[in-house]
């Protein structure tokens, strides 16, 4: 195949895809073409004022789905509970990563593979290139949402403890379990604490009709942190058998607090073991050459004349 004939077809492919996404950001829906048949002139222009902000950001959100229609992995469950865990959710949340991970792998793809090409250079090294270039894309936005993920878990983790004491108050002052949860979600959502946030999602789930089993578990569920899921497990067994929520809470939370301090403990004794790398790599060769340059150029001068 010539490189001509491969760039015009890479040419095609690029701009049809942008087509699409052009096409389906800023076409309508049939029902928003119903509605401004039905609403009034004045209320119609007050309404597209009121909403552009929200078409400029919807724009891109609704190029990046169109684009992740085209990616690979959009059906993947452990997809769906990785971006849950690292707390990217939405009805579209998965099209938008795939979205997302399409443009920055195959854009520099692209970017590599047709200069090369058009250039008239070898077609399977400028492949490799190409390959290189998508592989680095894919892996540096699924370890950016891990990391997403580990951090966001770590976050709850630490902040845990605090909560449930933050609770045990709330149920000794005589609020119920719901009312409980409602107020710690209220109080620790303003602090953006991610794990108060999760509160009042389940708060506003409690409210909307869902069982309180049912809350609870999605709570556990959809974070990925094994203490809340342990400590959701706990409060629908005290739920069933009518035991005592706050001493219960109470000694759960004692116990998270002791996880928390040898957790800390471990992450302290670990740490020489990781200097170890640094410091044979970066500090002890500068030392050695420090400390022992200067001698080894003097024996060097010392047999050279003997030499002479």
């Amino acid at each position: 195949m010539s490189p001509m004939l491969i760039t015009a077809l890479a040419f095609v492919t690029v701009t049809g895809l942008m087509a699409v996404v052009l096409f389906v950001g800023t076409s309508k829906s049939p029902v928003e073409e119903r509605l401004k048949k039905m609403l009034p002139e004045g209320g119609a222009q007050a309404q597209a004022a009121a909403a552009a902000k929200a078409d400029e950001r919807g724009f891109l959100k609704a190029a990046l789905a169109a684009l992740g229609n085209y990616g690979v992995g959009g059906g993947d469950s452990a997809l769906a509970r990785k971006l849950s865990t690292a707390g990217v959710r939405g009805p579209s949340s998965s099209l938008h990563f795939l979205g997302i991970r399409t443009l920055l792998s195959f854009g520099p793809a692209l970017a590599v593979l047709v200069p090369r090409v058009t250039a008239g250079k070898p077609l399977g090294p400028s492949v490799g290139f190409a390959a290189a270039a998508w592989f680095v894309g894919h892996m540096i936005v699924n370890l950016r949402l891990r990391s997403m993920g580990a951090r966001r878990i770590t976050e709850i983790s630490a902040v845990l403890p605090d909560t449930l004491d933050l609770m045990v108050v709330c149920l000794e002052a005589g609020l119920g379990l719901n009312a409980a949860i409602a107020r710690v979600g209220k109080e620790r959502s303003t602090m953006k604490d991610p794990l108060g946030q999760e509160f009042a999602t389940v708060s506003l789930e409690l409210r909307s009709g869902r069982t309180r089993e049912q809350a609870l578990r999605g709570l556990g569920e959809r974070n990925g942190v094994g203490d809340l899921k342990t400590l959701t497990g706990m409060i629908i067994q005290c739920d069933r058998l009518g035991a005592s929520m706050g001493t219960t809470l109470r000694s759960h939370s004692d116990l998270l607090r002791t996880k928390r301090r040898q957790r800390a403990e471990e992450a302290a004794r670990k740490l020489p073991i990781k200097l170890l790398i640094p410091l044979a790599l970066f500090i002890l060769p500068p030392l050695f050459t420090v400390t022992v340059g200067p001698a080894v150029l003097q024996i060097m001068e010392l047999f050279k004349g003997m030499g002479g």
